[in-house]
């Protein structure tokens, strides 16, 4: 067990350099159980000028290059509760209940921020390439940290359940290859996943890889913001009227 634990802290040093500080992730945003195809608009870096345009996606070049426009690296967790139906809701505290079912998403993504502006509900979007480890499970135990995966290996006789890796928006057929098959969650499957992540890490930028920017995840309007802006727009005086 010790060496698995010296194999992942390895591993975790090499794979991010956030992650020299901290074990825990992010989770300003919430990570989409499945990414969805981006088609609209992204802030185009010009690999030769170096410039920056708003251009749509499908016009642009979907290799290495379109990777100087994802400037944002992001270690994101999202901890989903999943129902009998299969349906998943948003965790808000990363600690286990005992007896629930989970979907872990621990997010290593390469992002731009995108703002909405034709809706309520998200303020930005995620849009960009990832990595990403999922892990599904029940928790025997309550009170686990689930914030991280390795806290997920320190106690992991207290889950039972897979892991696997997905990549969404990077593909060659090196890095095809590179997937390991989804296993049950143990520390020995941890490590196999936090190398695979790293692994393909290193293969983003070969010349074969084919980018395709996709819309990994959102944030949500924070409410009392949204009611001050309200407050706030409804005393300024209207033009036109006296």
């Amino acid at each position: 067990m010790k060496s698995f634990k010296l194999q992942i802290l390895i591993i975790a040093l090499i794979l991010s350099p956030c992650l020299l500080f901290s074990q825990d992730f992010s989770s300003d945003y919430i990570a989409l159980a499945v990414p969805e195809h981006w088609y609209g608009k992204i802030y185009h870096v010009n690999p030769i000028t170096k410039t920056v345009s708003v251009q749509k996606v499908d016009t642009l070049r979907h290799d290495k290059t379109l990777l100087d426009s994802f400037n944002n690296l992001v270690s994101n967790v999202t901890i989903y509760n999943v129902k009998g139906e299969g349906e998943l809701s948003i965790v808000g505290a990363g600690v286990s209940v005992k007896g629930e079912n989970y979907q872990v998403i621990y997010d290593f993504s390469q992002t731009q921020t995108v703002k909405n502006n034709g809706g309520q509900n998200y303020s930005s979007f995620l849009v960009g390439v990832s990595v990403r480890m999922v892990a599904k499970f029940q928790a025997l135990k309550g009170k686990i940290n689930l914030s991280s995966p390795f806290s997920l290996s320190a106690n992991i006789e207290k889950i039972k359940g897979s892991l696997e890796v997905r990549v969404s928006g990077i593909g060659s057929k090196k890095i095809n290859d590179i997937i390991p098959t989804t296993s049950d969650l143990s520390p020995s499957s941890i490590a196999t996943a936090l190398q695979a992540v790293a692994t393909i890490k290193s293969h983003i930028y070969d010349n074969e890889t084919i980018i395709t920017p996709q819309l990994l995840a959102y944030s949500k309007v924070n409410k009392e913001i949204s009611k001050e802006l309200e407050k706030e727009n409804s005393n300024k005086p209207i033009r036109g009227k006296n």
